[in-house]
């Protein structure tokens, strides 16, 4: 009976670095997710309040390329927090096509073509951060809370 409880003591013992690992990792996911929120909305905001129509930067989507998918095959956030965080960048990911459509009608010297897509851009970024309840803020509080959590909620 003393060696079963002490081979099943070992492998719990065995099994708490990996889930500490993971703890860690989670929390590193959604500290870059939330770090990269807040340039998205230094960038929407630059874009806002600029004069540059086809502006050279484009709005950071690594974080959410690398970490957005293990946090979903993790279990580490519901069905109407990655809508939220979704609907984010997916707003991200069409101001930057658009910022590249406009660098395209730049290229072309369409200038009116230019004033349409700098003007779609506008409408977006003000959406992403300014509109009321702006994709952000309902992002933000997101990360937020998921990093308010103790480590080993996770």
């Amino acid at each position: 009976m003393s060696a079963a409880l002490l081979i099943l003591f070992g492998f719990v013992l065995g099994q708490l670095p990996s889930w500490f690992d993971r703890k860690r990792k989670l929390r590193a996911h959604w500290a870059a997710l939330r770090a990269e929120l807040e340039l998205c909305r230094e960038r929407a905001s630059a874009l806002l309040n600029d004069s540059v129509q086809s502006p050279l930067y484009r709005l950071p989507l690594i974080a959410y390329e690398a970490s957005f998918p293990v946090l979903l095959g993790e279990g580490a956030l519901s069905e109407g927090e990655a809508l939220e965080v979704g609907r984010f960048y997916a707003e991200a990911q069409d101001i930057n096509r658009g910022l590249d459509n406009a660098a395209a009608m730049l290229q072309a010297n369409d200038r009116d073509e230019l004033q349409r897509e700098c003007n779609r851009n506008l409408l977006k970024a003000k959406r992403l951060v300014n509109d009321g309840e702006s994709l952000y803020a309902t992002a933000k509080r997101v990360t937020d809370a998921k990093l308010a959590k103790s480590w080993w909620r996770y």
